[in-house]
């Protein structure tokens, strides 16, 4: 570990708690969907006006920014992925949602959003009933295993922030193979990928994942993606890169 991320580590679990958002991160993970929602609300909060500031300059950081920005292009693809099937009320599953803030951008439809996390589940299911919106259901379910996602076809598949969380490639061609079981000529299937960070090595140091442990994250090119779903059927429909080069938002389609 380098001097400065030992500074940064002892910083940020000491003063940095002050921070509603980095309070956040160490308790629920900084790769969990409350930490990513949280960074989509883009409001400093914390204890003391210095919390509020160290939270500021968290939610300003460039990656944080980037991930704002992929919410955009991602809410963009998924309408016109729900158009594009060309079905009168297409089903749309996302296989690890987290509290699925971006679903509640969608026009009203059938609309599932999974977590392993009953946790996560809850909170979102709060916010549907708070939000009356009972179009969007959220279940507990294992994105690798299709046995306990709700439907056995979906006309969309999501899988947002969720590749860059798999360290081991062989789990992404796992979830590939879930959702190509899942899915039939047509479907759209809309995913995120981080293709570049400014040092993955501040993240296994200094913060730490859903499970408590150091968040080992890795960057992976779209492109990386796609050949991979190529071979089971897949074909790219389009492709998008937010400005800062950090994250991409690709649709696929069923072949």
């Amino acid at each position: 570990m380098t001097p400065r991320h030992l500074f940064l580590r002892v910083a940020m679990r000491t003063v940095g708690l002050l921070s509603d958002g980095i309070r956040l991160g160490f308790r629920e993970g900084f790769d969990s969907g409350s930490m990513v929602d949280y960074v989509y609300r883009a409001r400093a909060s914390g204890i003391t006006p210095l919390g509020r500031l160290i939270d500021r300059s968290m939610l300003r950081h460039p990656v944080w920014a980037g991930v704002r920005a992929r919410r955009e292009l991602l809410i963009g693809q998924l309408r016109a992925a729900l158009v594009a099937t060309g079905t009168a009320a297409p089903a749309l599953f996302d296989m690890a949602a987290g509290p699925g803030s971006y679903l509640f951008a969608l026009p009203p439809g059938e609309l599932w959003a999974a977590d392993i996390d009953p946790d996560e589940v809850r909170r979102g299911e709060a916010r549907a009933a708070r939000d009356g919106r009972s179009d969007i259901r959220f279940v507990v379910a294992d994105a690798f295993d299709p046995a306990t996602w709700p439907r056995r076809r979906f006309d969309v598949l999501v899988a947002s922030g969720f590749f860059d969380i798999l360290v081991d490639g062989r789990d992404v061609e796992r979830v590939l193979d879930a959702g190509t079981a899942a899915s039939g000529p047509g479907t759209r299937w809309v995913f995120t990928v981080m293709e570049r960070h400014p040092d993955l090595a501040l993240l296994r140091d200094v913060l730490v994942d859903f499970d408590g442990r150091p968040w080992e994250a890795v960057t992976r090119s779209a492109d990386e993606v796609l050949a991979l779903a190529a071979s089971r059927g897949w074909g790219l429909e389009r492709l998008e890169r937010e400005g800062r080069g950090y994250f991409a938002v690709a649709t696929m389609v069923r072949r």
